[in-house]
């Protein structure tokens, strides 16, 4: 029912969803460690109940969702699913003890996040998640996180999203949109102040 569903919008042109999306948080290892068959073979479940949304972000698994998503994505047609990322975040390569999200993230990339909400971020960001998910297109493009509930007070958001608007990270996720690189952008935030915010001031 899923899939018929999807496809009758599908003709319709524009973007379209399942009923039920895959949010592949998990995929990236979240609060413990899953092998990549049993991440392969969950994907291939959700795909067989006809669950055609995927969505990811790098901080998932530190880049391991994407890469995962490959895997499974890479036989695909790419018309036939709707994929979304994020950005607000660079991975960069760390020490043991300096990785993001020990205790939360399992058997991952040493990795540890920088928030970058500028133009050249948001770019280099998009330039690594298409090299990870091995994709040429994604669409849909969410700017991550810019709420009190990841940077710790509403002063702190507040500094990260006039970063998003002043340094040109909107008009990146703007520029990459004209190109056809992504579909549709939006906000992966947990507060609706903060999507109320970003729907007064840019093209969501």
């Amino acid at each position: 029912m899923l899939r018929k569903r999807y496809w009758d919008r599908h003709k319709k042109g524009g973007l379209c969803f399942t009923e039920i999306g895959f949010g592949s948080a998990p995929l990236g290892n979240l609060y413990k460690s899953i092998s990549d068959d049993d991440a392969h073979a969950t994907l291939g479940l959700a795909w067989d109940s006809g669950v055609r949304y995927f969505d990811t972000a790098p901080l998932y698994g530190l880049g391991l969702s994407e890469t995962r998503l490959n895997r499974f994505l890479r036989g695909k047609p790419r018309d036939k699913y709707t994929l979304s990322t994020k950005v607000g975040r660079l991975m960069q390569p760390c020490g043991p003890t300096e990785r993001t999200g020990i205790g939360k993230w399992f058997d991952v990339p040493q990795r540890q996040e920088h928030y970058d909400y500028s133009y050249d971020g948001i770019m280099r960001s998009v330039e690594f998640s298409l090299e990870r998910l091995g994709v040429s297109r994604i669409d849909i493009l969410y700017v991550h996180d810019l709420c009190v509930f990841t940077h710790g007070s509403t002063q702190e958001s507040d500094v990260r999203i006039a970063e998003f608007f002043d340094k040109k990270g909107y008009d990146a996720m703007l520029s990459l949109r004209d190109q056809n690189v992504v579909s549709a952008i939006g906000g992966g935030i947990n507060e609706w102040e903060v999507c109320q915010t970003l729907a007064e001031r840019g093209d969501f």
